[in-house]
């Protein structure tokens, strides 16, 4: 069975392995879990002029504004914690458009820290996504879900309950 690989498959995949093998099979996570309803809430309340939540091939842009001729795509995190999960995701996302023909980079920005990060698809960053999508392409092809080893970040995940089997 073929999956479609998408930002948030493969920011999930940074995180953790199992999380992204659940969503492959549409698979939610709590919903009500409180630390998504403070990442949405930051979201809302963050960049209030901008327009929120573009959607693009595969995924959701928190916004985008136009810079110097280009189209700047920007993600909003609540904290610094998985910078890395949310670089490659904004890479996913810059890659679509730039397929397209569009001349795009990125932002992440953190509010709580005032910090921004820019992102830009370079070679580096385009066999690194190349291979984090194969990757993810195998693990999501196993009949059964990858076991995982409880750490410090699973305590507050909203996969939480269907890590116990």
């Amino acid at each position: 069975m073929k999956y479609k690989i998408f930002g948030s498959l493969i920011q999930a995949y940074m995180v953790c392995p199992k999380q992204a093998w659940l969503m492959s099979r549409q698979i939610t996570g709590d919903q009500y879990n409180e630390f998504l309803a403070i990442g949405r809430l930051i979201s809302e309340e963050s960049y209030k002029r901008q327009k929120k939540e573009i959607l693009v091939e595969g995924g959701k842009i928190d916004f985008i504004k136009h810079d110097d001729g280009r189209f700047m795509l920007v993600e909003v995190k609540k904290s610094e914690k998985f910078l890395d999960a949310a670089k490659m995701q904004l890479l996913y996302y810059l890659l679509q458009l730039k397929n397209k023909g569009y001349n795009v980079r990125g932002e992440i920005r953190v509010p709580r820290s005032k910090k921004i990060i820019t992102v830009e698809l370079d070679d580096d960053s385009r066999k690194a996504l190349e291979n984090v999508s194969k990757e993810i392409e195998e693990l999501i092809e196993k009949e059964k879900s990858p076991h995982i080893n409880f750490t410090s970040k699973c305590k507050n995940c909203s996969y939480l309950e269907f890590c116990w089997s």
